[in-house]
């Protein structure tokens, strides 16, 4: 029994000193844990911000080209050879997007241009082995102004016109094409203008701008909101992936570490049945082996397991008469007892 109640006088010194350190565990796994999810979190977020830009700069093209246009006036008309891309074989535009195309010219509003009247402005986009691909004529005038009003506009721009900070001259837009789409096999590369009169201009150029729709409506004239809801989705949705992931791996880990357990209990089940056998020969034998009993102790798991360990440290009676025996004697004390006993009985 003393030894019992030293047993579970150093099993509750350990339970406190495991009670004290178990906090200290406790926090730094908390830590471990905090510090991975930070980490998953901004890797998660920095990865989901390099995949919008990708997918940005993959999906969305750019709003507009413009190239210049050079005139030439010929007696048999006015055209210019337009070129979008420096090389014949690059491809600039996307196929999958609709584009607007129209001529801007900078005119001076001079009597020439307002006798010409109405004009014709013919637009060819052509591939690279110059067949055309999208053709389209519209016509085009100067804006009308009476006479009043035009020396009204001259004498509130007088100091202007004179000071060379105005100019007599004005724009003109003239739409082509409407909703045009690329072609795969036989991409634009270059343009044909022409005028059908010798129409005085100060510049001239080609705009071909994209009409967004739908998605690409929205990441390119709303990019923070659309890009913060798309970064945001792909985070939660890496989260979900890792938490899944990490839960799968556990499972396996708690999974290939459970088979441990059984072995040692299968090592303890042998150990009892050892013993069972054992305590049967000796009854078949006809030779008692009192077990000394212990009485049971209520308590946690601990304190049963220390009992249990004291009963099997503890010398039986017949291995204590083993070992009182001397070493010429081949029987134990308490057999030669009753031997005794018996001869006298008989006798």
């Amino acid at each position: 029994m003393d030894r019992l109640r030293n047993r579970l006088a150093a099993g509750a010194d350990r339970i406190r000193q495991l009670g004290g350190a178990a906090p200290a565990r406790t926090g730094a796994a908390l830590a471990m844990r905090v510090l991975l999810v930070g980490a998953a979190v901004v890797a998660a977020v920095v990865s989901s911000a390099a995949l919008y830009g990708l997918f940005y700069r993959l999906y969305v093209p750019q709003l507009m080209h413009q190239a210049p246009v050079h005139l030439q006036y010929a007696a048999n008309g006015t055209a210019a050879e337009v070129s979008f891309v420096a090389a014949a074989h690059y491809k600039f535009l996307s196929t999958s997007q609709a584009y607007t195309v129209a001529l801007d010219l900078h005119v001076p509003a001079s009597e020439t241009n307002r006798a010409l009247g109405v004009f014709m402005v013919e637009l060819e986009l052509r591939d690279r082995r110059g067949r055309a691909v999208h053709r389209s004529a519209r016509a085009a005038m100067l804006p009308y102004r009476s006479v009043g009003v035009r020396a009204l506009q001259t004498l509130v721009r007088a100091v202007p016109l004179a000071l060379g900070l105005a100019d007599e001259s004005t724009w003109l837009h003239v739409p082509l094409l409407e909703r045009a789409f690329d072609r795969h096999f036989t991409p634009i590369t270059h343009a044909h203008v022409a005028l059908s009169k010798p129409v005085q201009t100060y510049a001239a150029s080609v705009t071909i701008r994209a009409q967004f729709s739908g998605l690409r409506y929205w990441m390119y004239y709303w990019r923070l909101p659309t890009a913060l809801v798309f970064v945001a989705a792909a985070v939660a949705w890496q989260l979900v992936l890792a938490a899944v992931a990490w839960s799968v791996l556990e499972s396996y880990a708690r999974a290939r570490a459970a088979p441990a357990a059984p072995r040692a209990d299968g090592q303890h089940a042998g150990l009892l049945a050892l013993g069972g056998q054992r305590g049967s020969g000796l009854e078949s034998s006809g030779l008692d082996s009192p077990e000394p009993k212990t009485p049971s102790l209520p308590g946690s798991p601990l304190v049963r397991a220390l009992s249990f360990l004291d009963r099997q440290s503890a010398p039986s009676d017949s291995e204590a008469d083993e070992q009182s025996v001397p070493d010429g004697s081949s029987q134990p004390q308490s057999l030669r007892r009753r031997a005794s006993g018996r001869r006298a009985d008989d006798n």
